[in-house]
């Protein structure tokens, strides 16, 4: 991977953290709580949104901290993110970005490693 393409990443991923979403996919996906899967799915989260054309990826940034800042403000203090992600499903973009970076997070956690 030159350079490039892992600053691309780096900043994705720090947006993608910033954003609670991976640990928001391992409450809703059993599959991803493990430490590895997890890591296989935000890696892949990363790779796919970095790889995207400047303009698309920016706009992928932002909306993962729209989307950060959106669950910390919509959730209830009790029921946490889970609700906030719940009620943010229900808004048309968010609840598309939000089963886009879903689908690529559970192909990246469980597509895994080959057995040997």
């Amino acid at each position: 991977m030159s350079g490039q393409e892992g600053d691309r990443s780096d900043r994705v991923g720090r947006a993608l953290r910033a954003s609670g979403l991976p640990a928001l996919w391992a409450a809703r996906y059993p599959a991803l709580a493990d430490a590895r899967a997890g890591a296989r799915a935000s890696e892949h989260v990363c790779g796919s949104l970095g790889a995207l054309p400047g303009a698309y990826r920016l706009a992928a940034i932002v909306a993962l901290r729209v989307i950060g800042l959106a669950l910390r403000v919509t959730a209830p203090r009790r029921s946490g993110p889970a609700a906030g992600y719940d009620r943010l499903a229900r808004l048309p973009f968010a609840a598309r970005f939000l089963a886009v970076t879903d689908s690529l997070a559970l192909y990246g956690g469980l597509d895994g490693e080959p057995d040997t």
